[in-house]
C-alpha cells in the first residue's frame, strides 16, 4: 500500500509552480522518472528524493548527504536497495523501487484531510502518563523518527480544534473575517518561542500555538511559573489547569469544554513519533498552503516556529531543521 505525502508531486523545478492538481497522479507511475533524476548541471531539490535517501539510510543503504538531490551516491543506495529487494537493477525511483520503499505523492493530500485513525478515548491517553523511553512504548519512545514513529493521527478532528480555536482567539492571518492583530501577534510568537521548542512534534506546537489564552495555564506549569518554580509532567499540568489549582485556569476551561481528548493526546504523545505526512498535511491545510513545494506561497501562507528553516521549505514533510528536535520524557 502507498503513502500518502503532503508535499504534492515534486520539487520539479522551483521556478515552475505545479499549474493545478492533477487527480489521476495518485498512482506512483505518474511520478515520471525524469522528473525525478535530473543531470549534475540541472540538479534539482526533490522532497521525494530526499525522503528517498532518508529511508535508504535507516535500512543500511548510504546515500550520502541527504539533500534531496539525485547523485551518484544516492544511485548507488538505490542499486544496493534493489539488489537486496530483488527488484530490477535500475539506480532510478522507479515505480517498483518507490512503491517498495512506500514513498506515494498526491498534490491534494492537504484537500482531503482525514482521522487516520480514531480520537483516542480517555482510557487509550490514560495509558500515556507514565513515559518510558522505550520503543516498546511507541507513545514514550522520545527519539525523533524513531522505529516506533509513523504514528497516525486523528486527522478531521484536529484541523477542526484548531480551526475552532483560531476563530475563537483571532490567531488567523490578515484579511482572514475571524483575524485580530492581538490574536495573530500571540500565535506567531508562540511558534518563535526559545522555551524549549525543540521538545515538541510539528503538530503538537501548531495547534497548541492558536490558544493565546488558554494555554498560558499549562505553559507556566510545564516552566514552573505557577507551581512555585517547580517543572511538573504533562499530565500534571493539564489537571492542574482543569481543577482550577493553577494560575489562568480559568481561561484554559476552553479546552476541557472543547477538546479535551485532541489536547491530552496531541500533549501526552508529543513525541516525535507521529506521521510526519499527516502532521503537515493538517498544518498545511489548516493555513491554507496549496502546493507545500511551492516556497514563495509557503513563506507567505505559513508562520514559521523556531527551529524551522528560513529558505520556504518548512512546509514539506522531510525539511532541513535548523535545530534537532530531540523529545522531552516528562
Amino acid at each position: 500500500m502507498l503513502i500518502r505525502d503532503d508535499f504534492g508531486l515534486l520539487m520539479q523545478q522551483r521556478a515552475m509552480p505545479l499549474r493545478k492538481p492533477i487527480a489521476t497522479c495518485f498512482a506512483i507511475a505518474c511520478l515520471g522518472i525524469a522528473l525525478v533524476v535530473a543531470s549534475p548541471a540541472e540538479a534539482r531539490y526533490s522532497a521525494v528524493v530526499q525522503k528517498a535517501q532518508s529511508l535508504l539510510a535507516e535500512q543500511g543503504h548510504d546515500p550520502g548527504v541527504l539533500d534531496g538531490i539525485m547523485g551518484r551516491n544516492t544511485r548507488r543506495a538505490i542499486l544496493s536497495y534493489q539488489a537486496s529487494k530483488e527488484l530490477s537493477p535500475t539506480g532510478e525511483l522507479d515505480d517498483a523501487t518507490l512503491e517498495s520503499l512506500a514513498i506515494g505523492v498526491s498534490v491534494a493530500l492537504a484537500q482531503n484531510i482525514e482521522d487516520w485513525r480514531a480520537v483516542p478515548t480517555q482510557a487509550e491517553i490514560d495509558a500515556l502518563k507514565a513515559p518510558i523511553n522505550s520503543p516498546e512504548n511507541a507513545y514514550a519512545d522520545y527519539r525523533p523518527r524513531a522505529p516506533a514513529g509513523r504514528l497516525p493521527l486523528p486527522g478531521k478532528a484536529i484541523l477542526d480544534a484548531m480551526n475552532t480555536s483560531a476563530d475563537t482567539y483571532g490567531s488567523r492571518a490578515q484579511g482572514h473575517p475571524r483575524h485580530t492583530e492581538q490574536g495573530l501577534k500571540a500565535l506567531v510568537g508562540c511558534l518563535r518561542t526559545t522555551h524549549f521548542p525543540d521538545h515538541w512534534s510539528d503538530i503538537t506546537i501548531h495547534y497548541y500555538c492558536q490558544m493565546s489564552l488558554p494555554r498560558r495555564c499549562y505553559t507556566n506549569a510545564l516552566a514552573g511559573k505557577s507551581t512555585g518554580g517547580r517543572r511538573i509532567a504533562r499530565p500534571a499540568a493539564y489537571a492542574g489547569c482543569v481543577s482550577g489549582q493553577f494560575a489562568d485556569a480559568g481561561d484554559f476551561e476552553f479546552v476541557p469544554n472543547n477538546q479535551g481528548l485532541i489536547f491530552q493526546y496531541l500533549m501526552f504523545a508529543q513525541t516525535h513519533a507521529f506521521n510526519h505526512e499527516q502532521e503537515q498535511a493538517i498544518i498545511n491545510a489548516f493555513y491554507g498552503v496549496q502546493d507545500p513545494t511551492d516556497r514563495t506561497e509557503c513563506q507567505k501562507k505559513r508562520p514559521r516556529r523556531t527551529e524551522d528553516p528560513g529558505d520556504g521549505t518548512h512546509c514539506l514533510v522531510y525539511k532541513t531543521m535548523s535545530k534537532k528536535l530531540v523529545g522531552r520524557s516528562r
